[in-house]
């Protein structure tokens, strides 16, 4: 949703708690879209303005971040179609300037104020992410979801599949803990307040650049977009300070820095679009391991795919697949490759050897 920023008016002052509401979601969605200093500049001043309009808008960024967990939950689809609902009727009556704005502004105030009431009907482990996400500090995505954060600074981080992090701002400090999945940090500068993503043990530090860090269970992988970073040892977990250890790597744009568990770390040369092209909702595969394309398949899907014999791990495929799409993926591997599929009782999907036919 592209909008200026000159469409908020003056409007922001003198609000009841509803427009104050209003008003901060609306800030959120433009924040999303427009990064420039003087956007920031006019949400900064008007955010200043009170205590209201700054706790305002913290809860309407932990809302949209749990609406970005819950989004495909019967509950929170209902609270989308029942609002929407109510805002076409009553927006018949206003014009075509305010009216997308109102929708979509009213969908983040319905997040706000009805998301814990929607939360406590989920499983007691999703219920306690949900506490800790409204708390402000902690963001995540379910299996198949992406979402884009801007914390407090100006800095976006886009959230791939089944990913949760945590971050934590003070003085002297942006630190950001990727605790799972995967994310794609682009950093507001700022020479006063390094940026530090801890993660499996590393640190990775930043002053203003773009990075993703992907956390899987083989290997921890670090890809720079652009600017320059650090990787460390990480020596301060619980005070969250940069690490003061001699640098592990130090990356330039279109490195990678990879480490697999019992071999030596490696800086080498990567396909930067091929990484980061999850966010454009793909994945693109250059001579792949089976094995591997199967494995990065299934993080997008509640679906599984598996091999039921060890040889058909080796064979090697190339192409690209958009992320969720498993029943287009399997097609193409059984239509190239001797391979035919069959169906678990649990829904998995298992792959084999095609007998060789005889005569």
């Amino acid at each position: 949703m592209k909008c200026k920023i000159s469409q908020l008016g003056d409007e922001a002052t003198d609000l009841a708690p509803e427009g104050v509401y209003e008003v901060a979601a609306r800030w959120s969605e433009i924040l999303r879209d427009d990064t420039s200093a003087m956007t920031r500049e006019a949400f900064e001043a008007w955010r200043a303005q009170s205590r209201e309009h700054a706790a305002a808008f913290d809860r309407a960024q932990a809302a949209h971040a749990l609406a970005s967990a819950l989004a495909f939950t019967p509950e929170m689809q209902s609270l989308r179609h029942e609002t929407m609902a109510r805002m076409v009727d009553s927006n018949v009556r206003r014009s075509r300037r305010t009216r997308g704005w109102s929708i979509a502004a009213s969908l983040f105030v319905a997040a706000v104020l009805g998301v814990l009431a929607l939360s406590s009907q989920m499983n007691w482990n999703r219920a306690g992410d949900s506490r800790e996400a409204s708390a402000g500090n902690v963001y995540q995505t379910g299996v198949g979801q992406r979402a884009v954060v801007t914390l407090d600074d100006g800095s976006v981080i886009t959230l791939n599949t089944d990913s949760r992090i945590s971050a934590h701002y003070r003085a002297g400090l942006r630190a950001v803990t990727l605790e799972r999945g995967q994310a794609l940090f682009k950093v507001a500068k700022d020479h006063t307040r390094p940026f530090v993503v801890t993660a499996a043990g590393r640190q990775v530090t930043a002053l203003g650049t773009e990075f993703d860090v992907y956390l899987s269970k083989r290997a921890f992988e670090v890809t720079l977009l652009e600017g320059r970073v650090t990787v460390t040892r990480d020596r301060a977990v619980a005070s969250a300070k940069p690490s003061t250890a001699s640098p592990l790597a130090e990356l330039r744009p279109g490195q990678q820095f990879i480490a697999i568990a019992k071999t030596q770390p490696q800086v080498r040369a990567a396909d930067v679009k091929r990484v980061v092209s999850w966010r454009h909702g793909q994945i693109v595969f250059e001579n792949e391991r089976l094995e591997d394309a199967i494995a990065e398949m299934n993080r997008y899907s509640s679906r599984q795919v598996v091999l039921s014999d060890s040889h058909l791990a080796s064979l090697k495929i190339s192409g690209a697949f958009n992320t969720g799409d498993t029943g287009t993926f399997v097609e193409a591997l059984t239509a190239y490759f001797p391979i035919e599929r069959s169906t678990a009782q649990d829904d998995t999907i298992v792959l084999k050897p095609r007998p060789v036919s005889r005569g």
